[in-house]
Formats: C-alpha cells, structure tokens, sequence
C-alpha cells in the first residue's frame, strides 16, 4: 500500500518516509502541490500524511484539496504541523483529518496514528479495481479542474501575503483620532501633538492654506487652523498628509495618468465631502466620506502588480462591457475594493469607513452606513466620468442609476448638471492642494 508524504522539509520527509517503510507500506515523496495533482491521476494512495503548512498556499491546502474532490475525500489524511493552537487542530478535524501530529513527533505516535487512520478507512484489496465509472480520463479532467482550482488559491494567497507590505498608518494618525474622540482635548493638544513631525506640519500648513479652503486669512500655526476648520477636518488633513507618498506610484494599467491614482483620491475625496455637504449629512458624516474617498482605491495598489500579469485578460475582460471588479475577482479571486477593506481593518480604522471603501461599487450592499457608502460611489463615477486623473473618461454608473441613487440622499437628479461649474473650479483648487504636497 502506498502513503503519499507531502512536507516541503527534506529531512521530516525522510523521517516519516523511514517509518512507513517499516511497516511495511510503501512512501512516495510529494514535493508540491502541483505534483500531488499530477501523481492523483495516475496512483491512489491508501494513506495522505501531509504538513498543514507549504509555503506559498493556505493553511491546510492540501487536505482542503483531498476534500473538495468526491473521487478522494474517502482517503484519509494525516496533518503534521509544529502549531499547536487548538483551533489548528479543531479546523483540520472539520475538514477531515483522521490524524493530528504537532512536530516533533516520535516514530511511536505516528505509527499510532497510521494505524488508526488505516482502520478507520474500509480498506479493499491491494490491486483491487477502482470503483465503476472512475476512468483515467475523467480523473484527468477532474485533476486538470482542481489543478486551476489550487493556482487561484495560491493567486489568492500570495494577494493577501502582499497586502502585509503595505506599512500601516503612522502612529500619529492613530494619536489624532484618540484627541477627536477626547472630549476635553483642545486646539493646543494637537498642535502639541503634530509639531513633532515637522514635514508633516509644513504639509498640513499648506494644504490649509491652499484655495481650496478659501480662509479668510493666512494659518500660520496648527492650533488656529483647528480652530478655523474643527477636529475631523484635521483628522482629513493628517490622513492625506500622511499617505501622500504612499499613493504617489504609476498605476498606468488601470488607466491613470502619471501619479494619477493620488490625484484621484484626492479628488473624489473632494467630491465625496461636497456631495455629503449637499446632503446633509452630519459633519462627522461628511469627514468620514472624505476619508473613505482618499482611501477608496488603496486595494489596487496591492492588485496593480497582478493586474499587470494579467493585463491581457483583463483587458478582454473589460472590452466585451465586464466591469473592473467582475474582471478582477473572476481573474484574481478579489477585487480593489475587498482588498481595501482587509487593510483598513487590519489599520482598526471605523467599521463605516472599512465598509464604504469595500463596496464603493456596491453601495447597495452597505447596512453600517448606507449613505456614506453612497456618496463614495457617486462621487468615485463622477470623478471618473468627467476624466479626472485618466487617460480617458470611464463611466461605470448610466444616467438612470445616477439619478436614482441622488433620489436616495434627497438631491435632485440632476444634481451634477447643476453644479457642473462648482464641480470643476474644485477639480482645480484639489490639483492646486495637490502640487502643495
């Protein structure tokens, strides 16, 4: 009988390897995922002993794999891992493992462990025919099915492995959101607080000082311009500041110009926080949209790198009318938005925030804050129609989607025709603010 060992270290696999052939089975050595997909199509194994862990794919991947395929479930598997977190074991368990060993292990408890696994399994003879109807070809055609199957897995791994690249938010964003929630912090607490930094306070100077915010006159220090503007606004000023260079890279796949990803954060920032005003929303409302549109797009500078891979599908995709998010999660596994969502929450910013960024294509998906979720869409389409920062304009809403969804915050549906001028003197002074970080 043959026991398939699968364990990416050379010296577990001849350990295990030794004490299978002492009784009496046979050990074949996998050395990958890909080539226990290939040897499936040609040798069923009696026994699977397998590390929970191989490096590049999801934990448990392999019995996972031995799962999900009717043809296999029925053999059993083994799990070695050096973890020994009880969910570890209790996950394996529901996905089936007959065995659990934590590394190291002795050659008394595996052979413990093979023996009931064998017993358990309703064994047939050796050389026995497999079961009716399970022909070479179909097991082919079902590998080569499975085989696609683990390489969007991996795809997927080796996505959410990136977004660990992304550094997290500068401690001082997370000290200024501790002061706005302060009841008793004051202007002279932050400007203590953002002094300290003092690229970060020449930034903010100046962003403050630019035409967007049309200040009746000149903010020399970051107490006034609390002041002058009110906590969450600097919370919008610190975050922007803070991130300016973590946005500024050539995104040319998805159709932005130079640095156009950050230009067009910015911009639907800006809209995100008008179209709010229009609605009236609550001045926490309208700063939280501006800070959900900054952020909206963050996922892609974590797919751009696979989208580029994959551009030709992608640009198949979107030719024949798919969507960007359809291509991306049908060719990716996820789209930008999701993405955005798992490094908002892996930074603990607000459950509002994490949601407008996740379905900002989506916005009917949204129950936290509907209306936040909203304005981002409506203001990302806006942006993108008009051409902001693009190549060349996109539009992703029709016009009878556009008007029903300003219906949905009480504004007329022509709202974008009747301030198309405003619309584009503040396209104009977000460029100006822009050039000023």
């Amino acid at each position: 009988m043959t026991v398939f060992v699968i364990d990416h270290n050379k010296e577990s696999t001849e350990y295990i390897s030794q004490i299978i052939s002492s009784l009496g089975l046979v050990p074949k050595p996998i050395r990958s995922l890909a080539a226990l997909v290939t040897t499936l199509q040609l040798e069923t194994p009696r026994l699977i002993i397998a590390e929970a862990l191989l490096p590049g794919y999801d934990d448990f991947i392999v019995l996972q794999y031995i799962s999900d395929q009717k043809e296999l479930k029925d053999i059993p598997v083994i799990i070695t891992t050096s973890r020994s977190k009880r969910e570890d074991i209790l996950k394996a368990r529901q996905l089936g493992a007959k065995g659990f060993l934590i590394k190291p292990f002795d050659k008394k408890a595996l052979i413990q462990q093979i023996k009931l696994a064998l017993k358990i399994k309703d064994l047939t003879p050796a050389g026995t025919s497999p079961p009716s109807g399970r022909t070479a070809g179909t097991r082919r055609q079902q590998q080569k099915i499975s085989l696609n199957s683990i390489n969007n897995e991996r795809l997927k791994s080796q996505i959410l492995q990136k977004i660990e690249s992304i550094p997290s938010l500068p401690a001082i964003v997370y000290k200024v959101m501790q002061l706005i929630n302060d009841e008793n912090s004051n202007a002279s607490d932050f400007e203590e607080l953002i002094v300290k930094d003092q690229a970060l306070t020449a930034r903010m100077l100046r962003m403050v000082n630019s035409s967007f915010f049309s200040l009746s006159r000149k903010v020399n220090s970051i107490s006034d311009a609390v002041v002058y503007l009110g906590h969450n606004t600097i919370k919008s000023l610190v975050l922007g500041a803070s991130t300016s260079n973590l946005f500024k890279k050539s995104l040319k796949v998805y159709g932005y110009q130079k640095e156009g990803l950050w230009q067009h954060a910015n911009l639907v920032a800006a809209l995100a926080r008008y179209i709010a005003k229009s609605a009236n929303l609550t001045p926490s409302e309208v700063e939280n949209c501006y800070v959900s549109g900054l952020l909206h797009d963050i996922g892609k500078l974590i797919l751009g790198p696979f989208v580029e891979q994959y551009a030709d599908r992608f640009t198949s995709a979107i030719t024949t009318n798919e969507s960007l998010s359809q291509a991306e999660k049908e060719i990716l596994g996820f789209d930008h938005g999701e993405i955005g969502g798992i490094l908002l929450t892996n930074w603990k910013l607000p459950k509002n925030l994490v949601e407008s960024v996740t379905l900002h294509h989506f916005p009917a998906n949204a129950t936290v804050n509907p209306r936040e979720t909203l304005v981002i869409s409506l203001a990302n389409n806006l942006s993108n129609r008009l051409g902001f920062a693009l190549e060349q304009p996109v539009e992703r809403l029709n016009q009878e989607q556009r008007e029903k969804a300003y219906k949905r915050l009480n504004l007329p549906p022509d709202w974008e025709e009747q301030h198309h001028d405003e619309i584009t003197d503040l396209a104009n002074q977000i460029m100006e603010l822009i050039e000023n970080l």
